[in-house]
């Protein structure tokens, strides 16, 4: 076997090490791509369609449905779906409802624990961020969902926090939404 000589064995180890470091870094920041953050959460209501996409392609969220028909919640009917799954979309651990309509917008976002995460941290940090960022927190009961709501304000925005069958939601709207969205 050949013996390399000292300067070369040096360079093989950096470069190993470089390399190793690359695909920490790659599978670091793709297990970090796909948490919601506050920035998000806090300035989704200043974005237009292009811009909510973008923002959450970024985040390694992916497009399932551009109008989506019959959901849950009747002011979500023709919003655009995102989830953070790209092999099913469907099943995405964190999704995403956006309905720009106009002049009014409303974006919704469950934290639904999977099999492959446990996106609880990430609702706990954003939760966390909310309550302290935001003004005149508020509790009422929704009708409709059967749960406890906690409201929130900041510069003509509104942040309703809520969970049902332990999955919390994060709801943000430019508009005031108890009637139509939390009543019956």
């Amino acid at each position: 076997m050949e013996r390399l000589p000292p300067l070369r064995k040096k360079n093989n180890m950096k470069n190993k090490i470089l390399l190793f470091a690359l695909i920490m870094l790659l599978i670091n920041n793709k297990s970090f791509g796909q948490l919601m953050t506050f920035g998000f959460v806090k300035n989704c209501m200043t974005y237009g369609r292009s811009t909510v996409t973008d923002e959450l392609k970024k985040k390694q969220f992916f497009l399932v449905e551009r109008q989506m028909q019959a959901p849950a919640n009747k002011l979500f009917d023709g919003a655009a779906y995102y989830s953070n799954e790209k092999e099913d979309k469907t099943k995405g651990e964190i999704r995403v409802l956006s309905q720009i309509n106009g002049s009014k917008q409303i974006t919704e976002i469950s934290f639904v624990n999977g099999s492959k995460n446990d996106f609880s941290k990430n609702y706990t940090e954003v939760y966390n961020q909310i309550v302290s960022f935001f003004d005149n927190e508020k509790a009422f009961k929704s009708s409709k969902y059967k749960t406890d709501v906690l409201k929130f304000s900041k510069d003509r925005n509104y942040y309703y926090i809520y969970k049902i069958n332990g999955i919390p939601t994060i709801v943000i709207s430019n508009y005031k939404i108890e009637e139509d969205y939390f009543s019956n």
